[in-house]
């Protein structure tokens, strides 16, 4: 019974470890690791203590924290990243506008980032979140709250959004990543024709 709703999640595990990390090869090894992760330690998983999402999303998470922690020694650029900050944005409205609100999103505390695509692009309840995330549900929605605040502040000012230099390995959240954008809306289409 583990195995078919461990693989039945694998769509959302994607979305939450592209959303976390901007980079669909490192999200891959990061379900994948979580995966195995979760199977090792199925024996120490109990449904009556809650569902499986949440307790799959808090090992990704804390798989990416990790690899981050491990990672600030190693600095790698990637062809991409150096192409992205190369190239301008295209000039079409929509696209400078989805732009800039993922540059604001990315812009984030990792808290309030985390919290913000957990409930927003997710779909989690704040009580899910707030199992994913380690706190209260009632934390969740404070940060949430913040998340929204600041980002539509930074969206809908002239000034340049503030780019986080920590955090992020790849820069992701300093390039226009509208890839994400669209693999977000993928997975909610999913989860709705799944309903």
């Amino acid at each position: 019974m583990f195995g078919p709703n461990l693989e039945a999640l694998l769509p959302h595990l994607r979305a939450f470890a592209r959303s976390l990390c901007g980079d669909v090869t490192l999200a891959d090894d990061l379900v994948q690791d979580t995966c195995l992760k979760a199977w090792d330690a199925q024996d120490t998983y109990d449904p009556q203590k809650g569902e499986l999402k949440p307790w799959l999303f808090r090992i990704l998470r804390n798989e990416y924290y990790m690899r981050q922690r491990r990672s600030w020694r190693s600095v790698q650029t990637e062809a991409s990243m150096i192409e992205a900050s190369l190239v301008s944005e295209c000039g079409l409205e929509a696209s400078a506008d989805l732009s800039r609100m993922m540059k604001a999103i990315f812009s984030l505390n990792d808290d309030q980032r985390d919290a913000f695509i957990l409930i927003v692009a997710a779909g989690f309840t704040y009580d899910e979140a707030g199992e994913v995330c380690g706190c209260a549900a009632g934390t969740i929605k404070s940060r949430v709250s913040r998340a929204r605040e600041l980002v539509l502040a930074w969206y809908n000012s002239n000034a340049q959004i503030p780019c986080r230099a920590q955090g992020r390995s790849n820069g992701a959240g300093c390039s226009a990543p509208i890839d994400l954008v669209f693999q977000h809306i993928e997975s909610i289409k999913c989860q709705e024709r799944a309903a």
